[in-house]
């Protein structure tokens, strides 16, 4: 009974079915800092704590995603996409009903970190189950697709969020999280089969076969650039993730009812130039719209670097520089990523993990420098957000100098 429900391959909406489940996967991630970051001014008031040991739960978040894309990728090589998936639901459903009952921010770090996780051992699935199924150019199509389809999650998130906090209090926030991986962990066990060729299901891990994996991955040259240039791309935005809610609600006292509009409009463009993506892969080499967006978001840094120095910083040219600098990411993410699992098709769960890894490692590392250089201006976010994108662009340009055929 429970295979018929699984989609079938065959089916002419197979790509529309299998992208949603993919993107109600990787979407768990957004929610789970976006829906959360209204709250922060409030709960540092509720927990009697400054708002940087508050900003500190994003950053240990991000750093417990690292943790669960390091161990789910290799885990899904050897065990199957869908069991490590569905280990990834438990950890992050169990770990947020849990935190509804916190009352003190050291528990709830450490909740943070176990969701996050569960968070990373879920979403590192997703691109492995894409270069299972398909190849080429299809990966960086299909990749566009996941991710301007996971994009809405942070658009409504924010909104969601306020509602929960204005209404019902910062609990209800966590207990949303709840119900929204349960449900996730329902359609993805129910509906999406297994996409691991089963001679390479062992069921079994070993310290060789991991180190195996990871040391040709890191054996690449090229493969280490593109990761290190997609890693502190991201990390740029992470940093504006980290210090939201002090840049808008704090420093330009933007009413916790509009922040969601606010948060929501980096999204929108971030959504309008992957659907743009999506269409271009088709016709253009992945390599040349990574390189436009990057030399996007390297504008937009330049400019937001001086925007934050001005003796009374102007809000919209701070948001628009932001809006910029993260919507760019709708140009760049799918398709450093393709360049990179286009690379390695039988270790691509480890490939995508060693993405994810670094990326949410790094990021987390230079958030938490955000917070822990808390100075009441914004120069340290918009000169942190500038320092990862011109070094992104510097490794790119490191990337074009090695010679890979296989890229």
């Amino acid at each position: 009974m429970i295979k018929r429900l699984l989609i079938s391959r065959e089916s002419k909406f197979f790509v529309a079915q299998f992208t949603m489940l993919l993107a109600f996967l990787t979407a768990l991630s957004p929610f789970a800092t976006d829906t959360y970051m209204p709250a922060l001014p409030t709960m540092a008031k509720e927990f009697g704590q400054p708002i940087n040991l508050l900003e500190i739960t994003l950053t240990l978040y991000f750093l417990g995603v690292a943790v669960g894309q390091f161990l789910g990728g290799p885990l899904s090589d050897s065990f199957g996409r869908k069991k490590i998936a569905l280990l990834g639901l438990f950890l992050f459903s169990s770990s947020s009903l849990f935190a509804v009952f916190v009352t003190d921010v050291h528990t709830l770090w450490v909740l943070r970190f176990i969701q996050a996780i569960g968070g990373g051992c879920a979403s590192v699935v997703n691109m492995a189950f894409v270069r299972d199924w398909f190849e080429g150019k299809d990966v960086a199509r299909l990749s566009s697709l996941i991710g301007m389809i996971m994009m809405l999650a942070p658009l409504v998130a924010p909104v969601i969020g306020t509602f929960l906090l204005v209404h019902f209090g910062w609990q209800s926030i966590f207990l949303f999280m709840f119900f929204v991986s349960i449900l996730v962990a329902i359609s993805f066990g129910l509906f999406m089969p297994e996409s691991r060729d089963k001679t390479y299901i062992t069921n079994q891990i070993s310290f060789k076969k991991v180190t195996y994996s990871y040391t040709t991955i890191f054996g690449s040259a090229k493969a280490v650039t593109l990761i290190l240039c997609n890693s502190f791309a991201v990390a740029g935005m992470f940093v504006f993730l980290t210090g939201a809610s002090f840049l808008y609600i704090d420093f330009f006292h933007v009413d916790v009812s509009n922040f969601p509009l606010f948060f929501g409009s980096n999204v929108v463009l971030n959504v309008a130039l992957t659907l743009l993506n999506y269409r271009l892969v088709k016709h253009i080499h992945p390599s040349k719209l990574l390189h436009a967006g990057l030399l996007l978001q390297l504008i937009s840094g330049f400019g937001l670097f001086f925007a934050v120095r001005q003796a009374e910083p102007n809000l919209w040219l701070v948001f628009s520089m932001i809006v910029l600098f993260v919507g760019s990411l709708g140009l760049i993410f799918a398709n450093v990523v393709a360049l990179i699992l286009n690379q390695f098709p039988e270790i691509s769960g480890s490939a995508n993990a060693v993405v994810g890894v670094v990326r949410f490692a790094l990021s987390g590392a230079i958030g938490s420098s955000l917070a822990l250089f808390h100075t009441g201006n914004i120069i340290p976010l918009g000169t942190i957000m500038f320092i990862c994108t011109a070094v992104a662009y510097l490794f790119f340009v490191a990337s074009k100098l090695i010679k890979n055929p296989a890229s």
